[in-house]
């Protein structure tokens, strides 16, 4: 999910079945992630491929688009 728009993160990880997403910002100024559109996927909490069931917690870390 690194580098990929938060909204299109967020679809691709409900598609699979995750329901259990939160989204933090690394931003000073922009602290709180509303508007998925508008922020970058810098981070997430689970490796690449690591098996994950439906309800566990994923925590995608974002940065505003500007």
């Amino acid at each position: 999910m690194k580098g990929m728009n938060a909204a299109v993160a967020d679809d691709k990880l409900r598609k699979l079945g995750f329901t259990n997403i939160q989204y933090g910002s690394q931003d000073e100024n922009d602290t709180v992630v509303l508007m998925l559109p508008n922020w970058t996927v810098t981070k997430q909490s689970a490796k690449a491929g690591s098996k994950m069931l439906p309800d566990d917690l994923i925590v995608l870390t974002c940065t505003k688009q500007g």
